[in-house]
């Protein structure tokens, strides 16, 4: 099963990683780990803006951290149509970084200026977005601001810029009575590897065998999953929508852009944690599939957990 993946922003950049070992829920009591976060008050990383049209127009998400995701509706012809019979427009995505003087914004990506975005105040709490890139027509087009999530402790622990050290592995097998754990690098190919070594088909599109590097929450409903540049150049990063289903619980909803992740990890629902390790505030994701088995044995029940540190 592909992963249909509807819009919103997040992060973009190469550092090395380093690895470290992210407990099991069982090693909870033994030390090291406690079921509180100490993050720094205040640090929530709230968007200048993200900017909607109408009618499946362009989208434009700048966040406070140096980052703006532009979203650009394909041509007509490219509209997906799906079996629903509603028709979906399909965009294409750019993820840079920007300098801004007065309402413009200069996006650059790879190094390189790609063009720029001006966002005009009008009447009424309504924008003009004019996306303007090097080497196409211009795109004018009036816009709304879209509404910040609700602050709380979650919400504000969770919206900054994490970076993934490690993914945890648990599949829970027909019959079984406990969960049977495997450790990961966040390389997707060594999840991949690990999870099918455990009885589990996995699509080949599997996070497209990147190395994921840093993970994204922003206060406009935004998430990006970039990958490691030096390891895979040409890696494109993913960006979603997330929403609150129960922010006292952790438990929130994303759906994906346009991209392709594999199995059943699609639009849906997640759980975050937010432990201390070693006296390191750590945000744990939790996503959950059922994926069928690869020896004929029904399906098994596939959690990753992606742990992770803020990035500073």
């Amino acid at each position: 099963m592909k992963i249909q993946k509807i819009f919103w922003a997040l992060m973009v950049a190469a550092l090395p990683l380093g690895f470290a070992a992210c407990s099991s829920d069982d090693e909870e009591e033994g030390g090291g780990i406690s079921n509180t976060a100490k993050l720094d008050p205040g640090v929530n990383k709230a968007v200048e803006g993200q900017y909607v049209t109408a009618n499946n127009g362009p989208k434009v998400n700048v966040n406070s951290t140096n980052t703006i995701t532009v979203a650009i509706p394909k041509k007509p012809a490219e509209v997906k149509l799906f079996t629903r019979g509603e028709a979906e427009v399909e965009y294409e995505y750019v993820v840079g970084s920007y300098t801004k003087q007065g309402d413009t914004y200069t996006v650059i990506v790879g190094g390189s200026v790609w063009g720029t975005v001006t966002i005009t105040p009008t009447e009424g709490g309504k924008y003009t977005v004019t996306i303007d890139p090097a080497d196409a027509e211009p795109i004018v087009a009036e816009a709304v601001k879209v509404q910040p999530v609700a602050s709380g402790e979650t919400t504000d622990n969770l919206c900054r810029t994490w970076k993934a050290y490690e993914v945890r592995i648990e599949v829970l097998r027909p019959g079984a009575t406990s969960w049977i754990g495997k450790k990961a690098t966040p390389d997707f190919e060594d999840v991949k590897k690990k999870v099918e070594e455990e009885g589990c088909k996995v699509d080949d599109d599997f996070g497209n065998g990147y190395e994921l590097e840093r993970v994204s929450f922003d206060n406009a409903g935004g998430f990006t999953i970039a990958f490691n540049l030096v390891k895979n150049p040409d890696a494109k990063p993913y960006v979603g929508a997330w929403s609150w289903r129960d922010q006292a619980a952790g438990t929130l909803h994303y759906q994906w852009a346009d991209k392709e992740m594999g199995n059943s990890y699609e639009t849906g629902d997640a759980q975050v944690e937010f432990k201390t390790v070693d006296n390191t505030p750590e945000c744990w994701l939790n996503l959950n599939s059922t994926i069928e088995s690869n020896n004929g044995q029904g399906t098994y029940q596939v959690k990753l957990k992606v742990c992770m540190r803020e990035l500073k």
